[in-house]
């Protein structure tokens, strides 16, 4: 009917069809995962081959959790891969034809999937299609191992500047928030200073509870989302009085999390993604524009830069960070770019340039 509406109203139908039909059908979907166990349900398998495609996958999922002892995240990265080809493949992803499979078709699926995909991403569907491959000559359905011809694009370390916010990009984020006296208003300027203060990961804001925040103690215990080690951080006034008003409106529910959505149905945030949404909107509002991407981590780099310029050393910053190896934080002296670049000196051109065409 909505879309009925729209094509008599514009003459036209919506320019990206799937995103305008999203934001009709995502608080459905959102209800039907509340009110069921499972949703989507899962779809019987029409035919032999779907079912051999839903018994592959599930062992390989327990190939990876059980034997190796991956993250489940880790399995719904590389299930999707796995899926993708498999779905790919077609008819020649049966019981008997997937055996034939040969490192020519995996090279034509590559030339379909990764042309619209960034380096970072080809890298990473490629690590994931190895080890769905490396599983095939694992449970003999493959004869050879074909992930050893597979080969990714080469990610060199420390390739990119990293991303971060001005400091006066931050403090507009914060102003325009403040000013929002709502409930949703409250929650975003708790996490934006938390981000800001403390460089946290979204998964580390996402995943935090309520028992995590000692208010005598005045201490934050933090779990790490990547090390899965807890850190204790001091409870700084202003993030404690900005979480002390989100948290007396904040809903009554049984969640623990300390974070929670501001539509119903009332539940913490699905995923991480969800923080990149609130920083999209009240960058919108600040009247902020950034080119290259403007996630959670770029407050987190930006923190970075802050106490680098403040000559704090590289182990405080480390453990603020949850670092546990010192090269981790390495990666954000290349932040200090601009900063290196005003003391930069100035070569002499005629004589230095001559002298090098004549050894040349």
């Amino acid at each position: 009917m909505r879309l009925r509406n729209f094509r008599a109203g514009f003459h036209r139908s919506p320019k990206n069809a799937v995103s305008w039909q999203r934001q009709y059908t995502a608080p459905i979907n959102r209800f039907l995962r509340l009110v069921q166990s499972q949703w989507p349900p899962s779809r019987p398998p029409g035919s032999d081959r779907e079912r051999f495609h839903q018994e592959i996958t599930k062992a390989y999922g327990n190939w990876l959790t059980e034997i190796n002892g991956f993250s489940k995240g880790t399995f719904e990265k590389n299930s999707r891969i796995a899926r993708l080809l498999l779905k790919w493949l077609g008819a020649r992803a049966g019981r008997q034809s997937l055996t034939c499979l040969t490192v020519v078709d995996v090279d034509d699926f590559l030339a379909w999937r990764m042309p619209t995909l960034r380096r970072a991403s080809r890298y990473s569907e490629s690590v994931s299609l190895r080890s769905f491959l490396r599983y095939l000559h694992f449970a003999k359905v493959l004869e050879k191992d074909l992930s050893v011809a597979l080969r990714g694009p080469i990610i060199y370390k420390y390739d990119e500047i990293p991303r971060a916010f001005t400091e006066l990009q931050i403090k507009a984020m914060l102003d325009v928030t403040r000013r929002d006296h709502s409930p949703k208003g409250r929650r975003d300027y708790a996490i934006l200073l938390m981000l800001a203060t403390y460089g946290l990961r979204a998964g580390e804001v996402v995943g935090l509870r309520l028992e995590d925040i000692d208010w005598r103690g005045e201490r934050l215990h933090v779990c790490r989302s990547k090390t899965r080690t807890e850190s204790i951080l001091p409870l700084v006034t202003p993030v404690a009085q900005a979480l002390l008003n989100y948290l007396k409106r904040r809903p009554k529910t049984k969640f623990r999390e300390v974070f929670l959505r501001s539509r119903a149905p009332i539940q913490p945030f699905s995923n991480v993604s969800s923080l990149d949404a609130i920083i999209g909107v009240r960058m919108k509002e600040a009247g902020i524009v950034v080119d290259s991407r403007h996630g959670s981590h770029a407050f987190r780099f930006a923190r970075a830069l802050t106490l680098l310029r403040a000559a704090v050393s590289m182990k405080t910053i480390g453990d603020l960070l949850g670092h546990r190896r010192a090269a981790s934080t390495e990666v954000y002296l290349k932040l200090q770019t601009e900063d290196l670049r005003a003391i930069s000196l100035d070569v002499p051109r005629n004589e230095t340039n001559a002298e090098m065409a004549r050894q040349l």
